[in-house]
């Protein structure tokens, strides 16, 4: 391998060194956003990582947060200051019947993870620690945050959504919708198995009082569920699952997606504020609306639609 490089014009030297790295295997991912002061670690928030980070429930993981605060340890036994908010991703593995957290990427940038600071008192709690923090506040912010999602990685309280994104999960990924992860063909074939429930008469309701928006969304959406029509079941679905299975599963996300609308004060729309709705009526229905309709006229080749930072996530893009 060392002569192949080398022939290929890339070898191994002290001008130019490589690095070798280890391959961490059985651990589990997670992202973190953390916010920084002149070297002090003053807010961090962690949740399960995956490939589109679109849903946030903040864990509180020991072994990160010890790590981030070494971390911060070391910077002020040099002469570099760091201030800002700083994103991670951690894989965390246990070694010697120890939590062991190692840092895999890092990003100098906000994170949509900060959507987790999301009720009234944690908001302003968090503004005021961005312009003056202290030892008080953010312990604080610590019991708020375990306040509304538990303090450890099971039966966690508040989760942080994008509307139209787990809208688009109901559907099956196909050639026009790809919402769901990898996973989704065998959550639906469990779903299959399971025995069939009727939806509480709270989210009865929810769904009576969403029904006139959804009856005009499909009459708009008429066009392209003729083309779902047009096309053969296992090319739309890539599944072996009957039309009938489909829409089986269909109807049980779809309720789910109902009880989330019917809890919301476990559920939190990432934009949607009852205040001020007009950024999630602006963002949703305008700009990505815009944002598609130009690279359609451009004629780039588009994956998805990204409800969180509303944009659209191009083939080879960022």
């Amino acid at each position: 391998y060392l002569t192949r490089i080398r022939n290929d014009g890339n070898p191994i030297s002290e001008q130019e060194p490589w690095q070798f790295q280890e391959f961490l295997g059985g651990g589990t991912e997670y992202a973190a956003m953390i916010v920084v002061r002149e070297n002090h670690l003053v807010t961090m928030t962690c949740c399960p990582s995956s490939a589109s980070q679109l849903n946030y429930v903040h864990v509180e993981i020991p072994s990160i947060r010890k790590w981030l605060e070494d971390f911060m340890i070391g910077l002020k036994n040099t002469e570099h200051v760091l201030t800002g908010q700083i994103c991670f991703d951690f894989m965390v593995l246990t070694e010697d019947n120890k939590k062991v957290a190692y840092p895999i990427e890092c990003n100098p940038r906000v994170h949509t993870q900060c959507s987790i600071y999301n009720r009234d008192d944690v908001k302003a709690l968090f503004g005021s620690l961005l312009l003056e923090n202290n030892d008080e506040r953010e312990q604080k912010m610590i019991s708020l945050l375990e306040r509304d999602y538990g303090n450890s990685t099971t039966g966690l309280k508040t989760n942080v959504y994008w509307f139209y994104n787990d809208f688009f999960k109901i559907l099956p990924n196909s050639w026009l919708l790809n919402y769901n992860d990898g996973n989704d063909l065998m959550e639906r074939n469990k779903i299959l198995l399971m025995d069939q429930s009727y939806p509480s008469p709270r989210v009865a309701l929810t769904a009576l009082i969403y029904l006139p928006a959804l009856i005009i969304s499909i009459v708009a959406m008429l066009p392209v569920l003729t083309l779902f029509l047009l096309l053969p079941t296992e090319d739309l679905m890539g599944a072996n699952l009957t039309t009938a299975e489909h829409l089986f599963a269909i109807y049980y996300k779809a309720m789910l997606f109902l009880d989330r609308l019917a809890y919301m004060n476990d559920n939190i729309e990432g934009d949607f504020w009852e205040y001020d709705p007009v950024p999630f009526i602006a963002k949703n229905h305008i700009q990505v609306a815009s944002r598609l309709l130009a690279s359609i006229r451009s004629g780039v080749e588009w994956k998805k639609l990204d409800f969180a930072i509303g944009k659209v996530v191009e083939v080879g893009g960022d």
